[in-house]
């Protein structure tokens, strides 16, 4: 099966149907987490293969792992402020054919930590998903609103408690722990489009999480370069 996982939350209403409609006719089942919703809203039921939840608390950006597959199962976690293209589950398995999925993940959103010359210091090597990328390159961070994997490979929620809000650095320390490589893949500018009016900017979890300076995200930021580091 070909599945879909998409958290999202309230705020976000006025631009989940673009990213439904970009990516549903594209997989057998599309996922979805509602964080914070107090009912499921009606007009979902114009698509068939969706299927939406409700969690007990604010799963945030971890709801998109909230729904198990089979190990044999392809999954795509995907964001609600992206617009894929019609031909995105396609060509990402195409080009996933270069890899070993059982021990890959790929995507199109990534970091890897390098040493920048010009300021004569290590840092992050963005790889931002509505740019150019030429090849395929081996990246430290993988962001999962565009991202390929087995259902094998994929951490259940209970692998991610705590990590509400900085789902992707968790992720990475997941999957490092049992020897799997995250790859970038290549595409053209905006093949990959964005999808966050300005007034909605200000929800973006680099706004209400990542800047915040929160203690349990820097601790795991820093293990996770502690480990990289180490593997050289």
């Amino acid at each position: 099966m070909i599945r879909a996982h998409l958290a999202t939350f309230p705020a976000r209403r006025a631009i989940l149907a673009d990213t439904i409609r970009s990516i549903a006719p594209q997989v057998d089942r599309l996922f979805l987490c509602l964080n914070d919703y107090d009912a499921i809203p009606a007009w979902l039921d114009g698509f068939a293969n969706l299927h939406p939840m409700i969690p007990e608390s604010d799963l945030k950006d971890t709801g998109k792992f909230a729904f198990d597959p089979q190990d044999d199962d392809l999954v795509f976690t995907i964001d609600d402020d992206i617009l894929y293209p019609p031909d995105y589950v396609e060509r990402t398995l195409r080009q996933a054919e270069a890899f070993d999925l059982s021990r890959s993940i790929v995507g199109y959103q990534a970091n890897r930590w390098t040493f920048k010359k010009a300021q004569g210091r290590h840092g992050w090597k963005t790889f931002m998903f509505f740019k150019p990328c030429r090849r395929a390159e081996r990246v430290d961070v993988l962001g999962t609103g565009t991202a390929c994997m087995t259902g094998r490979a994929m951490p259940r929620l209970g692998d991610l408690a705590g990590a509400a809000g900085f789902v992707d650095i968790r992720f990475a320390t997941w999957q490092m722990d049992r020897g799997r490589e995250f790859w970038v893949l290549p595409r053209g500018a905006d093949d990959l489009r964005r999808n966050l009016p300005e007034d909605l900017k200000a929800t973006s979890l680099f706004h209400t999480v990542a800047t915040s300076g929160r203690a349990d995200l820097r601790a795991e930021t820093r293990a996770l370069l502690d480990r990289i580091g180490s593997r050289g």
